[in-house]
């Protein structure tokens, strides 16, 4: 019967396999902005609803809403 302390041999490793799934993810995506790393991972993604996300386009990265004046009441 096995004890606590035996050395006995394991299995999957999540978290080395974690770590290597992480340092390959790393090496492919160095250099890319971050709104090519989201498409990246979108394309890579097991979930269709992920994969079909509808992708903004430039124009649309760039207009985004001002936050009001301190103070202003909200409409």
């Amino acid at each position: 019967m096995p004890t606590k302390n035996s050395q006995a041999p394991r299995g999957f490793d999540a978290v080395a396999e974690s770590r290597r799934w992480k340092e390959a993810v790393a090496a492919e995506t160095a250099g890319m902005s971050t709104s090519e790393r989201m498409s990246w991972f979108r394309r890579q993604s097991s979930v269709p609803a992920i994969r079909n996300q509808a992708q903004p386009t430039a124009v649309e990265l760039l207009l985004r809403e001002e936050p009001p004046e301190y103070g202003a009441p909200k409409p």
